[in-house]
């Protein structure tokens, strides 16, 4: 039977002993944690002031023209978050993503993905953006300027519900003030109308004509050549003679934008963030993207489902407060001291040998007590 069980021979002093030395050390080695900075540290905090800076001063031209921000649409108060519903709006846009997407640490993001790309100083990068993501339109151009990249923009104006819809602040005018107070180095070479075929098909005529009027305004050239398949080629004559025989590192493409992306089965066939290869799957409606993918073999970031990657990299979805700047994993990594934990760890498993072979409790108990003083009485 002794084979099988034998009553255990530490006592419970010493049990109660060990328990307290491997707490004692676990709380040692939780308190000498240290705060390492993440690769591109430097890049990254200094994206997401200029970032900051930038937000603040489309910001400022935002309340020219809308007296107050809506505190239920906008409860951080950025400014770039627009209203549901307005001539210039083509589709159904979700509240929690632009709300997601207002948080300045996602230039952070943007640089960590140019980065691990192995994007350097003077590489040349296609950027395409709409109206939808305003603030992440910004965090691109403001990544290009911190690492130095010379991004080539197209934009459309059109945007979906609670994106830069306001007919007098459009994405156009919002990159025109972050450009003239020198927070971006870029601005577009040309923009559509957007929406439906990327000629504004399901806008009103006042819509349509408000969208002409933003890229008047802004001294932008017009692509309108009649269809979706006209304008994505006309896009890629203004990449190719923009680049003047140079080849293209990246694209970079934010939101659903039909001329960039194709349509909406072509958009979910590419991964949010870095899509080094063309998916496996056929493609049924290629647009910008995919042509510039294949014609430079170059990588894309898909600047897409702004929650995943809020998810994927620390950020908060939908915050109610405007983030703290430059805080978090993307920024630091909690480390253990490793010297420290392999010599508390070989002390504890000494100290565990030692008391159960010699079972120091059971001593402990064995030692005689001295007897007490005689009584007076």
């Amino acid at each position: 039977m002794r084979l099988y069980w034998r009553p255990g021979k530490v006592s419970n002093a010493s049990l109660v002993f060990l328990a307290g030395l491997a707490v004692s050390f676990m709380v040692v080695v939780e308190t000498n944690r240290v705060m390492k900075k993440q690769p591109y540290y430097d890049e990254k905090v200094q994206a997401v002031r200029l970032q900051a800076a930038a937000m603040e001063a489309v910001k400022k031209e935002v309340l020219r023209y809308r007296k107050t921000l809506d505190p239920f649409t906008d409860p951080a108060g950025s400014g770039l978050i627009g209203r549901n519903l307005s001539p210039i709006t083509s589709v159904v846009g979700y509240l929690a993503a632009k709300q997601t997407s207002v948080n300045p640490n996602f230039a952070a993001v943007i640089v960590h993905l140019m980065r691990r790309l192995g994007l350097k100083e003077g590489d040349l990068v296609a950027v395409s953006g709409t109206g939808s993501f305003p603030a992440m339109n910004l965090a691109v151009l403001v990544s290009c300027k911190v690492l130095g990249l010379r991004c080539v923009p197209i934009s459309s104006v059109a945007s979906s519900m609670f994106g830069a819809n306001h007919p007098r602040v459009t994405w156009l005018d919002m990159e025109r003030v972050a450009y003239r107070e020198g927070l971006i180095d870029a601005r577009s070479i040309a923009a559509s109308i957007g929406g439906t075929d990327d000629n504004g098909a399901q806008l009103s005529e006042l819509g349509v004509e408000m969208a002409l009027t933003a890229i008047k305004r802004n001294k932008v050239p017009l692509i309108r050549e009649g269809t979706l398949a006209a304008n994505i080629a006309a896009r890629m004559r203004l990449y190719e003679d923009a680049a003047r025989g140079e080849p293209y590192k990246a694209y970079v493409n934010i939101g659903g934008g039909e001329a960039s992306v194709g349509s909406h089965f072509t958009k979910v066939l590419f991964r949010p963030g870095i899509n080094k290869t063309l998916p496996r799957k056929k493609i049924p409606d290629e647009g910008a993207m995919t042509l510039m993918m294949r014609k430079y073999e170059i990588p894309a970031i898909h600047v897409s489902s702004v929650a995943r990657l809020a998810e994927k990299y620390g950020l908060p979805k939908a915050p109610q407060t405007m983030p703290p700047l430059a805080e978090g994993p993307l920024f630091f990594d909690v480390v253990y001291s490793l010297p420290l934990t392999a010599v508390l760890l070989a002390v504890l498993v000494a100290g565990c040998v030692v008391v159960v072979h010699f079972d120091v409790g059971r001593l402990f108990r064995a030692i005689p007590r001295g007897r007490s003083a005689p009584s007076r009485e």
